[in-house]
């Protein structure tokens, strides 16, 4: 078993119960995260999600690429009763507004049960709204928040 926890080429190291270990270690990791593959429109499409104690990661990519890097998150409103959203693009091209479309989605699911910031990746070909949906679907489907 390879890890960085774990020397597996320590002589005193029980092949015997690594899987156990192994086990024991995802189970408790601090980092909950699903990796799924779908074929959304005939178009391979990857998602990724990862929960850290402070923020939520989520990569979406039609072409194995990162393509442009977003961050989204929740504050309470200063005037009014609703929260407020900031998105703010970090790498890549803030040009096409369907990319900050899906970040308020997703950050407005998170905020409902947390305060968790978003982080999001996003690279897709396929920018239809039968797509959004999918996605969308997709990981509201899978969320870790």
């Amino acid at each position: 078993m390879n890890s960085l926890l774990i020397d597996s080429s320590n002589p005193s190291f029980d092949a015997m119960n690594s899987d156990n270990l192994k086990i024991s270690i995802e189970k408790n990791h601090p980092v909950k995260s699903k990796v799924l593959s779908k074929k959304i429109n005939n178009i391979d499409t990857d998602i990724a999600i990862s929960s850290f104690a402070d923020a939520i990661f989520i990569t979406i990519s039609q072409n194995q690429k990162f393509n442009i890097w977003i961050r989204a998150s929740k504050s309470d409103g200063i005037l009014l009763n609703e929260p407020s959203y900031q998105i703010d693009t970090l790498l890549g091209s803030s040009q096409d507004v369907l990319f900050g479309i899906y970040a308020r989605h997703l950050i407005e699911s998170i905020g409902q049960t947390s305060n968790k910031t978003l982080m999001l990746s996003i690279s897709i070909t396929d920018k239809s709204k039968n797509t959004f949906k999918q996605i969308i679907s997709t990981i509201l489907d899978n969320k870790l928040w």
